[in-house]
């Protein structure tokens, strides 16, 4: 079972998601002109960092800013001990709503509220996917997929979406090409390659891109506290191998 990072709570002010890998070169040829790189790393992993996270939390209704920054470096606190220095997985999303494929008409937001508009307490609402795509039956490391665009707006290029494999669990890819050949089908190309094999029929979550990651040192959640006052931290995470 992975965890997932409480991004609703725990929010960053910066962050850099990037593909990590390594290139070999073939050397120089004997016509002196630039050598021929080669991937080596099987299309690379994933590597995040967040800064900047605040520690102040989401008000709820009868929170005072004393409560939320109490709640927030408990959760911290908690969070570390289950990541266990890397030791277990954490499911991370990547705020990633500016880039989104958002419907037209739709209004931006994956929370909605009771029937009289009111929310949970800590004003947080129930979670509701909009964009609808899926895709083609694909193998293992393909980067190509045929895609079924059934609720979305218009894709360009540089989108990221996941995919809950069944054994690797959440996995991220961000798309490199879109051919559209009409306004419901197409074709996406994308890195790193698929991890496992998709079915027929599968579901691309771009609402809320994830990936299952681990803490990229056993110090990566160590926190610095300055007592009665607004708090922060950072945190670096790796993609994590499969469980």
């Amino acid at each position: 079972m992975a965890y997932v990072f409480p991004r609703a709570l725990l929010r960053e002010k910066t962050h850099a998601w990037n593909i990590a890998g390594v290139a070999v070169s073939g050397g120089q040829n004997a016509g002196a002109s630039m050598p021929m790189l080669v991937r080596s790393d099987g299309g690379g992993f994933w590597t995040c960092k967040m800064s900047a996270i605040s520690l102040s939390g989401r008000q709820g209704v009868n929170d005072t800013g004393r409560d939320r920054q109490k709640r927030s470096l408990l959760l911290w606190r908690a969070l570390r001990q289950l990541a266990q220095g890397g030791v277990n997985a954490l499911v991370v999303p990547r705020n990633d709503a500016l880039a989104r494929p958002w419907p037209a008409g739709i209004a931006q937001g994956l929370e909605i509220s009771y029937a009289d508009g009111t929310f949970f307490d800590d004003g947080v609402g129930f979670e509701q996917p909009i964009i609808d795509i899926t895709c083609g039956a694909a193998s293992l490391r393909a980067n190509s997929l045929a895609i079924t665009v059934n609720r979305a707006g218009e894709l360009l290029g540089g989108e990221s979406f996941s995919i809950d494999h069944p054994t690797w669990g959440w996995r991220m890819y961000e798309i490199a090409t879109v051919d559209m050949a009409s306004s419901t089908s197409g074709t996406i190309t994308f890195n790193p390659p698929l991890r496992e094999a998709v079915a027929d029929g599968t579901r691309l979550e771009f609402d809320r891109p994830r990936c299952t990651m681990r803490l990229a040192q056993p110090s990566s959640m160590d926190l610095t506290v300055q007592p009665w006052t607004f708090n922060t931290a950072d945190v670096d995470f790796v993609e994590a191998p499969p469980s």
